[in-house]
């Protein structure tokens, strides 16, 4: 399975998977825009040799983006007040812990392998399979995977 990072060789399917894990991590496409634009912009300032030559340089940079800002002082606003009881598909993923969300989102969306996800998060590949296997029937996506 070739990895959804080295997959990706046009801006734009990069640009989406950015997006796309922003939203499951964040809750908030807005907010993960937001986020996404204030890296990009500070990468942008560095000097040449400093900025990533490929996708997967930039896609570790916008991932690390939504983790700080995740982990950081503003994690609990940001993934409490969030939080939606609907029985929607985004209202199950809301009530996921964050570990689960990068999982599904980077192992189940983004088809990378454990390998390539851990790499990603800086996460043990056996912990985010673990947080996986723990997120999908919370997500009632067992039978979706088996068809």
């Amino acid at each position: 399975m070739q990895s959804a990072i080295a997959s990706s060789s046009a801006p734009q399917p990069l640009l989406k998977q950015l997006r796309r894990i922003g939203l499951v991590l964040t809750g908030d496409q807005k907010l993960a825009d937001g986020i996404l634009m204030g890296a990009m912009t500070r990468t942008a300032s560095l000097p040449k040799g400093q900025r990533p030559v490929n996708d997967a340089g930039v896609t570790k940079i916008g991932f690390d983006a939504y983790d700080a800002a995740c982990m950081g002082r503003g994690a609990i606003a940001i993934l409490t007040r969030l939080i939606t009881h609907d029985g929607s598909l985004s209202g199950r993923v809301s009530q996921l812990s964050y570990l689960e969300r990068i999982a599904v989102s980077l192992l189940l969306i983004e088809d990378m392998t454990a390998i390539d996800g851990a790499s990603l998060s800086g996460r043990p590949a056996l912990m985010l399979e673990e947080a996986l296997a723990s997120a999908l029937p919370k997500l009632d996506m067992d039978e979706l995977l088996v068809s």
